[in-house]
């Protein structure tokens, strides 16, 4: 019973990892109160998640979810003096600055001040530690003076005096780094629109519809209610920040959602399709087909590789 109670805990951080990886920052892992290395796994995972929606969601106003594009590993190599020597190519974008601007910086200019410390206690160990590894949390300041948090991973390339430091990152398509480094120009509707836009309301039925996947979507009398707003205000704001209605943001989001549990998972189609909320699985299968042009029957599945811990 309890390897089989085990297995369904994986199973949902498993689904949790899929949504990061697609973007999605608001769901969490519901805490059991066990004492072992899952429920450490699980609040890990939610640490993770929680970090990367307050380094991500600079702008503030609205989440960019659909403007993030994939994950993507980001790595500097520096020399024995943490002189910055190389870099993946989407550092420069995640810190707002130029190639040139990063080569010969010392890697410590980039760090807040409280992180500075933090490096300084271990930098003796990995200059003279030849196969030193070690992971630690820093703050990183990109040139737009916006905080970072990553979890870095720092090691000694073999052979030399070069260190790597890596952490993930995501990556945002050109649409957001428009969004972050101009104003737009209203026009008078737009900006008619913007008058009586409720910012706060709109963003928390963003956050509500992605953390409620699995369940039936309210009316949007309902919603205007939980959230403390009329529904022409909802309606008409959601779809100005959003660009769709709140309706066809869920159905694509469930369908989305639907196409990676299919792709990375073993979980038969029938209950797929009321994990995404259909009531029917002939409904999911009509609706999926509309999006994707093809059933789901007709994607080919893969066994997904799931670590599972040696249990006692």
């Amino acid at each position: 019973m309890d390897q089989k109670i085990d297995q369904q805990r994986i199973e949902i951080i498993y689904e949790m990892l899929l949504e990061m990886a697609e973007g999605n920052f608001a769901y969490r892992i519901p805490r059991t109160g066990k004492d072992d290395e899952l429920e450490g796994l699980a609040i890990l995972v939610n640490w993770t998640a929680e970090e990367m929606n307050g380094s991500l969601f600079h702008v503030g106003l609205t989440n960019p979810h659909l403007s993030y594009q994939y994950i993507a590993q980001s790595s500097f190599i520096v020399d024995n003096k943490f002189i910055i020597k190389d870099f993946t190519e989407n550092v420069a974008d995640l810190l707002g600055c130029t190639s040139h601007e990063l080569l010969k910086l010392d890697f410590m200019e980039l760090l807040v001040k409280e992180s500075v410390p933090l490096l300084e206690t271990i930098r003796p160990e990995i200059l003279q530690n030849e196969s030193f590894q070690t992971s630690i949390a820093l703050e990183l300041a990109s040139f737009k003076k916006l905080v970072i948090p990553v979890n870095c991973t720092i090691s000694r390339l073999y052979g030399t005096t070069e260190v790597v430091i890596s952490f993930i990152a995501a990556i945002a398509d050109d649409n957001m780094k428009n969004l972050m480094t101009a104003k737009k120009i209203l026009t008078a509707e737009e900006q008619k629109t913007h008058n009586f836009l409720d910012v706060k309301s709109t963003q928390a039925v963003y956050d509500y519809i992605l953390a409620n996947m699995d369940s039936a979507m309210p009316t949007l009398k309902v919603l205007s209610r939980i959230f403390g707003t009329n529904e022409y205000k909802l309606k008409n704001g959601f779809k100005h920040v959003f660009k769709t209605t709140i309706q066809q943001f869920y159905n694509s989001e469930r369908l989305k959602r639907a196409l990676l549990l299919i792709q990375h998972t073993e979980i038969p189609l029938k209950t797929i399709a009321i994990m995404a909320g259909f009531s029917t699985y002939p409904n999911f299968s009509r609706a999926f087909k509309i999006k994707y042009g093809y059933s789901p029957s007709d994607l080919q599945r893969q066994t997904p590789k799931i670590w599972t811990p040696a249990l006692k």
